[in-house]
């Protein structure tokens, strides 16, 4: 399996549309700034038209095997150019055909060095490392070569995530993640794309929850859990992603009265903005919510996890809502009709007290998205509203 992993990674990187490109046209860039009139003008038998020649014969999108028939040409221009990687790069290929990998090895390396965007050698370089299973130099590698060819990123990325299949590569990889690469997020995103295990993307997933770009990453992992319905697996993980001074808040509802604690989407508040309202945190603790009215409108949620039984949901709130259009709303993640609506009646300037007893159903209601949401009237009125504190209790008798 790893055979034809590191075989692929050759195949794929050449085929995926096109990273040779922008290799061939650099040099062809640098023979036609020597030769204005263009390379059908090259004298026969120079340098220059023997270099072109190679670097046509080596071009990665000829595929992983090509014929070596130029090895008296490529001997010449490494002899009047010896840093020449296209010659470096073809006798390398001639040694790899005789088995001779040290010498391959070392010619493909000295090649990436006389030029470092010079693709068929550092392919060949990884997959050499991928079929060693020497996942630090295969991922050292991959991210020069995203950083050298940037407009083939997403496919550099994507076989990057691939070898995340071989526990073996995830030291590499991790100790590569914590220098916070710029393809990071990308490639986080990548592994779930690619459906890897949940537990491998956790593994390799930032713990750090007070950093943006760590919520981001802990977010798109959670998101992908609940996707496939693993809703308890997703709960102990973002569980596991919460600063310990935050694990003291966790309960039926997290963050209950809107202090803005750390912890990424979606089992934290999620403050959706758009042209129909907003809501935004009120320093120290509160929500403010303004609701245009004009069209339905979702300004504040969080998923939950309420077993089966019978809840009171608690919301203290004040604001102004002539028309009585914010609710507070619980339904079923796997959707249907609200298993709940608790609506902010008669909103003013006093702080009221709004609850309503709800069943979680026995089955189909594993998880619940608990939403403040704006629905519209005949005509549109604006209404704002401040949060103070939200609850859900068990209903014992």
């Amino acid at each position: 399996m790893l055979r034809k992993i590191g075989f692929n990674l050759l195949g794929a990187a050449t085929a995926l549309g096109g990273l040779a490109l922008v290799l061939s046209g650099a040099l062809n860039a640098s023979v036609n700034e020597a030769h204005p009139n263009g390379l059908g003008k090259l004298a026969k038998g120079s340098t220059a038209a023997m270099r072109q020649r190679l670097a046509t014969e080596i071009a990665p999108e000829k595929g992983a095997s090509i014929p070596l028939n130029d090895t008296t040409m490529a001997t010449l221009v490494l002899s009047r150019m010896p840093i020449d990687p296209d010659a470096q790069t073809y006798l390398a290929l001639v040694a790899a055909a005789k088995g001779d990998a040290p010498r391959a090895r070392g010619l493909m390396e000295l090649a990436l060095r006389s030029d470092a965007r010079a693709l068929r050698p550092r392919l060949w370089l990884i997959d050499r490392a991928l079929r060693h299973r020497d996942y630090p130099t295969a991922v050292a590698l991959l991210d020069r070569l995203i950083t050298v060819i940037p407009l083939r990123r997403a496919q550099t990325v994507a076989a990057m995530a691939a070898i995340v299949r071989d526990p073996a590569s995830h030291p590499a990889i991790t100790k590569m993640l914590a220098t916070n690469p710029g393809w990071r997020e990308d490639f986080l995103y990548a592994l779930n794309q690619q459906g890897m295990p949940p537990d491998a993307i956790f593994r390799l997933t930032a713990q750090n929850s007070s950093k943006a770009s760590a919520l981001f990453e802990q977010s798109a992992l959670l998101q992908t859990l609940l996707k496939n319905h693993e809703y308890e697996r997703a709960y102990l993980a973002w569980i596991n992603f919460l600063p310990e001074t935050s694990l003291k808040q966790v309960g039926a509802i997290y963050d209950t009265e809107f202090a803005n604690l750390a912890g990424p989407a979606p089992f934290n508040w999620q403050l959706l903005n758009s042209p129909d309202g907003s809501a935004e945190f009120r320093a120290p603790k509160g929500l403010t919510a303004s609701y245009l009215g004009a069209a339905p409108a979702t300004l504040a949620q969080q998923t939950i996890l309420l077993s089966p039984g019978r809840y009171r949901l608690s919301v203290i709130a004040s604001g102004r809502d002539e028309y009585n259009q914010l609710a507070w709303v619980i339904t079923c993640a796997r959707g249907g009709d609200p298993v709940v609506t608790t609506r902010l009646l008669k909103l003013s300037d006093g702080r009221q007290k709004y609850s309503s007893i709800f069943q979680i159903p026995a089955s189909g209601c594993e998880a619940q998205q608990l939403a403040l949401t704006g629905t519209p009237g005949e005509f549109p009125r604006t209404a704002d509203a401040e949060i103070d504190a939200i609850h859900i209790e068990p209903v014992t008798s």
